[in-house]
């Protein structure tokens, strides 16, 4: 009896593994509603033909030929967005410890059956990082597709023991992917020992100018790497950052200058008023950031649950835990008036996958004053918008890599219904959840 149970499940994960890795079958997703992240609208009675691992067809069921081939799924009304992406994750800063290989491969196999199809991961060891890069492109873990990033900061900032746990065998600094910069480093070779190492983008960090952040992000372009940054770079201020040009700012709350020394006392109280911070706030010098971000079409990346999960650590010291609370309450209104003034916003956490990406939606919701169909946008759309991944994934169009969740219920209607999920697919794969 045992046998023949065992056999019997052998023969179902034999035939679900199959199905989902046929590279030349049709399989369609017939009569479904279609979440259109371009026009913001749900085209009801829509028809996904998917071939290898691509998107061959959408439209309406009267215009979709379907090949007699083709397997059609059964989900019928769904709701089917692009894949999530989650702009803003770290997956590598100890890969001898905490992120070790089974402990990532864990936490990227539920963000993946969660719906999470890309990530951003924005510092970490890329030796760590390009083995699970390779290996979650190629469908050989259940992983989203990972683009990551390498790290320049000025000199001082290498004395964070992150660093240390992120660079193990080597120093902390001097590793291409980990790298401290001044004015006199030669650029061009630092930032083609950076690409070499497999990342998609150049993230700076800390202790530097915005003349060398400029520098930076110029030759990064001219090899075809991203920039992207912290909102402060200690020696930069936000409006210096966005000025040199780069593709994409995390963290809403740092455009205040702030950190966890020069937090005003008035702001370090339990209980403050909506009206207190929303004084504070005006009182900040905001419109030439947003004219800027604007004219330069600056990403923001921010990672606004991130700064409320602290906010509500009663296990740290009050004056630490209040500190967070005060960067919050700036990080949720900057957020707030970035989507009001049509910067584009992604959904990124921050949070060591402890929280996926589901929640940072939920919050710029509730917090930011986000539309549902808003958040689908900020974690479809314009997440793959500050990878650079936007002309393979994003949206639901022919021709583009078929990353798809499809939902029982929808999430533009009630943010709740972000976890109804019926079926994951990636890459043209079916996820079987």
């Amino acid at each position: 009896m045992r046998r023949s149970f065992f056999l019997i499940f052998i023969f179902f994960f034999r035939f679900i593994f199959c199905f989902a890795q046929s590279a030349g079958h049709y399989f369609v997703l017939k009569d479904v509603s279609l979440i259109d992240v371009n026009s913001k609208k749900i085209l009801n009675h829509y028809t996904i033909l998917i071939h290898s691992n691509k998107i061959d067809a959408v439209g309406p069921n009267t215009q979709i030929k379907i090949p007699d081939s083709a397997t059609i799924l059964n989900y019928a009304s769904d709701f089917v967005t692009p894949g999530l992406i989650d702009s803003h994750v770290h997956l590598a800063t100890d890969p001898s410890n905490d992120d070790n290989r089974s402990a990532a491969e864990k936490r990227l196999k539920s963000m993946l059956l969660s719906g999470i199809t890309s990530v951003r991961d924005m510092a970490g060891d890329a030796r760590a990082l390009a083995s699970l890069s390779r290996d979650a492109g190629l469908d050989e873990i259940a992983a989203p597709d990972i683009y990551y990033s390498a790290l320049m900061a000025g000199p001082s900032f290498f004395n964070d023991p992150r660093t240390h746990t992120s660079t193990t065998g080597g120093i902390a600094g001097e590793m291409p992917f980990m790298r401290g910069v001044t004015d006199s480093t030669d650029l061009r070779s630092a930032i083609a020992e950076a690409k070499g190492t497999g990342a998609t983008g150049i993230k700076l960090y800390a202790a530097l100018s915005g003349k060398l952040a400029e520098k930076i992000l110029t030759e990064a372009h001219r090899q075809h790497l991203k920039v992207w940054a912290h909102a402060n770079l200690d020696d930069a201020s936000t409006l210096q950052v966005v000025n040199a040009g780069v593709d994409v700012i995390s963290h809403a709350a740092m455009f205040s200058g702030w950190n966890s020394k020069t937090v005003p006392e008035a702001c370090l109280h339990e209980g403050l008023s909506e009206n207190f911070w929303d004084s504070l706030f005006k009182s900040f010098p905001i419109a030439d950031l947003i004219h800027a971000m604007q004219q330069h079409k600056t990403i923001l990346d921010a990672t606004v649950l991130t700064y409320k999960e602290a906010g509500t650590d009663t296990s740290m010291p009050a004056h630490r835990r209040l500190m967070w609370v005060a960067l919050y309450e700036l990080g949720k209104r900057f957020t707030k008036l970035a989507k009001e003034q049509k910067i584009i916003v992604s959904a990124g956490t921050d949070l060591d996958e402890t929280k996926l990406v589901q929640q940072e939606m939920r919050t710029l919701v509730h917090d930011c004053g986000f539309t549902p169909m808003e958040v689908v946008i900020s974690a479809t759309l314009n997440g793959a918008k500050a990878i650079g991944i936007d002309q393979s994934v994003g949206t639901i169009e022919a021709g583009k890599i078929a990353d798809l969740v499809v939902f029982s219920a929808d999430p533009t209607a009630n943010i709740e219904n972000i976890d109804k999920i019926d079926l994951v697919i990636k890459n043209g794969k079916i996820i079987k959840r």
